[in-house]
């Protein structure tokens, strides 16, 4: 024996039915006007793309004319234009050799040693470089306050 109110539960079956229906109708609805918008999107992506290809077309054009009437001032600003381009790259991806205080002031016969004694000589920098503080350490403590 089946339990409890038949007709209670297909009405219930009818209401969730009927819920159900609108939500979907709902959601369809939802899903219409999202595709709508897109296709609006889409539209006037193409439109402004086309003109935006057209324009560059005129000016491309325009430009093609003017270095046809023009060919020696349109060589020359080609060439200017080229030349800074390239020096600008060449300035940002070379490498940044920084000149120390021995190399601006050695004179260009000391400049010229073989590798060998350029390392004696950097190795001598050094050893200077740390020279007041190795005379210090010997200096009586009464001393090394001034």
């Amino acid at each position: 024996m089946p339990s409890g109110n038949p007709g209670r539960s297909q009405d219930q079956g009818r209401h969730n039915g009927g819920v159900q229906r609108g939500a979907r109708e709902s959601v369809q609805g939802v899903g219409q006007r999202v595709q709508e918008g897109a296709q609006q999107a889409g539209q006037h992506l193409r439109e402004s793309y086309d003109s935006a290809r057209e324009e560059m077309g005129r000016q491309y054009r325009h430009a093609e004319g003017m270095m046809a009437r023009n060919p020696t001032s349109s060589l020359l600003i080609s060439f200017g234009v080229g030349f800074g381009v390239g020096l600008i790259i060449t300035t940002l991806l070379g490498e940044r050799h920084h000149e120390t205080w021995a190399e601006r002031h050695m004179p260009n016969r000391l400049r010229k040693l073989p590798g060998s004694l350029h390392d004696t000589l950097d190795q001598l920098t050094e050893s200077v470089r740390g020279l007041p503080e190795a005379i210090k350490s010997h200096l009586p403590d009464t001393l090394r306050g001034r």
